[in-house]
């Protein structure tokens, strides 16, 4: 049996230390229905099925409206009702529940993300990054990439440079203007190959 060791308020909320060691984020509702103080035996595996009774419906609610705004993976919902105080076990739940009426599917939100942010000609590498970091599984990341074409790569980098060459200086060296496009390209995303192709190309129409 673990010993609360700490309760501190918060917003709306405690948070109880178990152990020094394991903590709860308690609502004031909760805290009401079954109080706690420091000092008090607590059996963390006991209380943890308490709260996941009366967690997952509030818990779901919140995720269901998080997926309302735009779609999201399922890191994104995880770390939301994590944050939000929810314990492991109650989150496990909302997002088996949430996967299981197709309301969350990572790998259409991957397509979703894909289409959107090529649309705003950033190129692949960047992409797959934001995809990564949204806790998408490499395979369904290469899988929705595919959906790019080698030719709307290199036309969405035309369409930045010859923004980017027309905001070139008069008397600007055209090797280094060459080269800050080229870089600006790669920092959205863009392979060293194609941003190549779409500087020579502006460049060359542009007679710079």
């Amino acid at each position: 049996m673990d010993v609360i060791t700490d309760i501190r308020r918060e917003r709306g909320r405690y948070r109880v230390t178990v152990s020094e060691s394991d903590e709860f984020l308690v609502p004031v509702s909760l805290m009401r229905e079954r109080p706690l103080k420091v000092g008090d035996a607590l059996s963390v595996e006991e209380y943890d099925n308490w709260l996941m009774v009366r967690q997952y419906r509030h818990a779901l609610d919140r995720a269901v409206a998080f997926l309302a705004a735009r779609a999201r993976s399922r890191r994104e919902v995880e770390q939301k009702l994590l944050q939000a105080g929810y314990r492991p076990c109650t989150v496990e739940m909302v997002l088996y529940k949430l996967e299981r009426e197709k309301l969350l599917d990572d790998a259409d939100f991957a397509r979703q993300w894909v289409e959107a942010r090529s649309g705003r000609k950033l190129g692949r590498s960047r992409i797959a990054q934001e995809l990564r970091r949204k806790g998408i599984a490499a395979d369904e990341a290469e899988v929705a990439l595919e959906q790019i074409s080698d030719d709307d790569q290199l036309s969405g980098a035309i369409a930045l440079a010859e923004k980017a060459a027309a905001r070139i200086k008069p008397g600007e060296d055209p090797r280094k203007a060459a080269g800050r496009i080229q870089a600006m390209l790669a920092r959205r995303g863009y392979s060293w190959d194609v941003a190549w192709k779409a500087v020579q190309q502006v460049m060359a129409q542009d007679d710079i």
